[in-house]
């Protein structure tokens, strides 16, 4: 295998994983994406050209809905846009050189869509890497509710499914939900995504006040009432204050709930800032937050923040009832309360804010452990390479037969 093609909604200059993952995989072999012009979180994209070649990866960027508001039409515009033009358009490309696609699939999962075609046009096996799970997503966040439409989304998903030649999930809660709902056989693994940050050394630095830090999406897979809650409590350590960090539909409600509630000396709201920057707040920070709000997918999900706050060995608290709660306390890397129980969380942050150098060693040491086991983007992508070339191999014997 010589040619990878990416098919991702999001890319560079946009900050997703699968961006380190390209440019790591093109050390070894030639990577080609496919993907649509920056919009994410309003993103202002200052290059006009269609198609550029960055760190060595040749990215080829489609038009879409170019959306203002973060509303469903406005989203789903700017989504079906994206799927409809690159599916018609991805004909002009045909004479690309491809051995395999790889469709990294944030939602919605119907983006796999054009990589399955050209796939089919070009005669080569394709690989969906799933990051959400539908329509079970849509029903948690309400976006969907009316269970005739959830029920026909799940049939074409299955259709998606079948029609790949395999499937990657972000975790082992995914693998046995499509194993058990869906006709995969021997077609799924669960691969990890890497952390966007090498492992950190670690932080000696005693700090006057104990900064919690959450970087993310503002949305309805978030549960940020119980941890403002928290704030507004009078048994919270009084030393502690909390960062939170990105953009979505829930900013504008966390503006308004700190300033109604008088937090401004305890909640430090910013827009997303630059990868340069956002380093610097981590190392800043004495701790990390997550949340996620109780649903069929999100209780399975592990968010992509996860592995970057690792990458720094502080505690990490989650609020949520979600497998990554088990897994924080199995492996010994911070607190974890169940969604909503504001009681737990305020439990859980003062005990963190009290940590003795003793304890944020052992979990300083317990990150590290976890992180090459799991989330080392070389590890990561000698493993997605091996899993390329067997797909492949495996792809041409049976093209043979």
């Amino acid at each position: 295998m010589k040619n990878l093609t990416i098919f991702s909604k999001h890319f560079w200059p946009e900050n997703f994983k699968i961006n380190d993952i390209a440019f790591k995989l093109r050390e070894r072999i030639t990577v080609y994406v496919f993907t649509s012009e920056p919009n994410y979180n309003n993103f202002n994209y200052k290059h006009k050209k269609k198609e550029v070649i960055y760190k060595g990866v040749k990215i080829r960027y489609f038009n879409t809905f170019k959306k203002t508001k973060d509303n469903f039409i406005n989203i789903f515009l700017d989504y079906f846009s994206y799927i409809f033009n690159l599916t018609l358009r991805i004909n002009f490309f045909l004479k690309e050189k491809s051995d395999i696609t790889l469709t990294f699939a944030t939602s919605p999962i119907f983006q796999a869509i054009p990589a399955i075609y050209f796939s089919k046009l070009k005669n080569i096996p394709s690989i969906i890497w799933v990051q959400d799970l539908w329509p079970e997503v849509l029903e948690d966040t309400g976006y969907v509710k009316n269970k005739l439409i959830l029920k026909l989304i799940n049939r074409l998903v299955n259709i998606i499914y079948n029609s790949s030649d395999f499937i990657l999930v972000q975790s082992d809660s995914f693998k046995k939900h499509l194993l058990k709902n869906y006709n995969l056989k021997n077609k799924v693994l669960t691969l990890h995504q890497p952390s966007e940050f090498k492992f950190q050394k670690f932080d000696k630095k005693k700090k006057k006040i104990f900064y919690i830090t959450y970087a993310g999406n503002f949305g309805k897979a978030q549960n940020f009432d119980t941890i403002i809650n928290a704030f507004k409590s009078e048994k919270l350590n009084k030393q502690v204050k909390l960062i939170l960090i990105g953009s979505g539909k829930k900013f504008e409600y966390i503006k308004n709930e700190i300033k109604l509630n008088n937090l401004k000396d305890k909640i430090i709201l910013k827009n997303y800032v630059n990868k340069k920057k956002l380093l610097q707040i981590y190392k800043l920070s004495s701790a990390f937050f997550l949340s996620l709000n109780d649903g069929k997918s999100l209780n399975k999900t592990i968010p992509g923040k996860f592995q970057t706050y690792l990458a720094f060995g502080k505690p990490i608290i989650v609020n949520s009832n979600s497998d990554l709660n088990k897994f924080i306390i199995k492996n010994m890397l911070g607190f974890a309360s169940k969604n909503k129980d504001l009681k737990k969380l305020i439990s859980d942050i003062n005990k963190v804010s009290i940590l003795s150098e003793n304890k944020k060693k052992k979990i300083y040491l317990s990150s590290k452990k976890v992180y090459e086991e799991n989330f080392n983007i070389n590890d990561i992508s000698n493993k997605l390479i091996k899993i390329l070339e067997k797909v492949q191999s495996r792809y041409a014997k049976e093209t043979i037969l």
